[in-house]
């Protein structure tokens, strides 16, 4: 008997140096192996507990990732959403 576990690529943000980012992952990147931001940033993959997500203060958003990844989806940028251009 198998003990399936479903995962949300789109859910895992990877974070470089204290800010979150958004990456094309289509499988679960080995531990050390590099994998690539929207943005153009190369990291190699660690993995750790989510509730050790915070011990070095909370991330925060990388916004080229989020500019990119509203932009190939047609979800408005943020400035936009907030009515302000």
């Amino acid at each position: 008997m198998s003990a399936v576990i479903y995962i949300d690529f789109e859910a895992i943000h990877p974070v470089i140096d204290g800010e979150w980012h958004r990456t094309r992952l289509t499988g679960i990147p080995k531990p050390g192996q590099g994998i690539t931001m929207l943005c153009g940033a190369t990291a190699a993959a660690a993995f750790q507990p989510l509730n050790q997500r915070r011990d070095h203060g909370s991330p925060t958003e990388y916004p080229r990732c989020d500019s990119i990844y509203r932009r190939e989806r047609g979800i408005p940028q943020q400035h936009t959403r907030q009515g302000r251009r």
